[in-house]
């Protein structure tokens, strides 16, 4: 695909991936997880719901640059496979994934995609560079771009439009990597073990120096994002679909309360 110029400046390559359950318990059904935060199923993704992402912002409400803005300078993506790997940091050293991960080996990268989907995590087609990620708690959004990229911030949530799956966070965490890295064993297993020896964030950093980037999320008993893209450019934005219902449902029981109170 030649390169395709427009808001955004130019960017090339196609994108895949596709909605996948998780959960510790490792399959499209087990979505338990710690603290409470099991939401089931059964939750759709038709309305995208742009109120609360009307805006891309990048200061905090005093004018100034926030703390997420100023450690984006700090912590990037390389991507030199082509393939960019979303999932929850635990997932990393889930046994029955790193399981299934090391029996895929010699298989072709979709079957890989697929395990990934399987465990909740999503695979996003990206031109081989260096990303950045910008995280905006107040908009919820997550943005993995590359620095030429000049983002229209207002027209983010209108432009990408296309679809990629979804990715469940269940421990706060959303690892970030390069597909490729799931071929180094030797380095899952350092994770691993780590992890769970209690050292999560020596696993974070693990990550870290081997080009990769985790970021939190959004609430604190597990997200559920949305991952679109932008239409041929190499721009990918993450959000919480259900973000607005769920506002609006705890208004509407507020009132309700308020109600019966009075």
């Amino acid at each position: 695909m030649g390169d395709r110029t427009g808001r955004y400046g130019s960017g090339n390559g196609s994108r895949g991936g596709n909605r996948g359950g998780s959960g510790y318990g490792g399959n499209r059904g087990g979505r338990g997880g710690r603290g409470g935060s099991n939401r089931g199923g059964g939750r759709g993704y038709n309305n995208r719901g742009r109120g609360r992402r009307g805006g891309y912002h990048s200061q905090n409400r005093g004018g100034q640059p926030s703390s997420a803005e100023s450690g984006n300078q700090r912590e990037r993506i390389q991507v030199e496979s082509g393939a960019l790997v979303l999932i929850d940091q635990f997932m990393l050293a889930n046994p029955q994934f790193l399981e299934k991960i090391k029996d895929s080996l010699d298989n072709e990268p979709k079957a890989k995609d697929e395990i990934i989907n399987s465990y909740g995590g999503c695979v996003a087609k990206l031109s081989p560079a260096t990303y950045r990620i910008s995280r905006d708690p107040y908009a919820y959004t997550i943005v993995v771009h590359q620095d030429r990229y000049s983002l229209d911030k207002k027209e983010l949530s209108n432009d990408a439009s296309e679809q990629l799956g979804n990715v469940f966070v269940d421990t706060r965490c959303l690892a970030m990597i390069d597909r490729e890295l799931l071929d180094d064993i030797d380095l899952l297993d350092k994770y691993k073990n780590l992890w769970m020896s209690g050292k999560d964030k020596l696993c974070r950093d693990l990550i870290r120096d081997n080009g990769g980037a985790v970021r939190y999320g959004f609430q604190r008993f597990g997200d559920e994002l949305g991952v679109y893209a932008v239409p041929d450019q190499d721009i990918i934005a993450l959000w919480p679909d259900v973000a607005e219902d769920q506002a609006s449902a705890e208004l509407e029981e507020e009132q309700k309360e308020a109600s019966l109170a009075g």
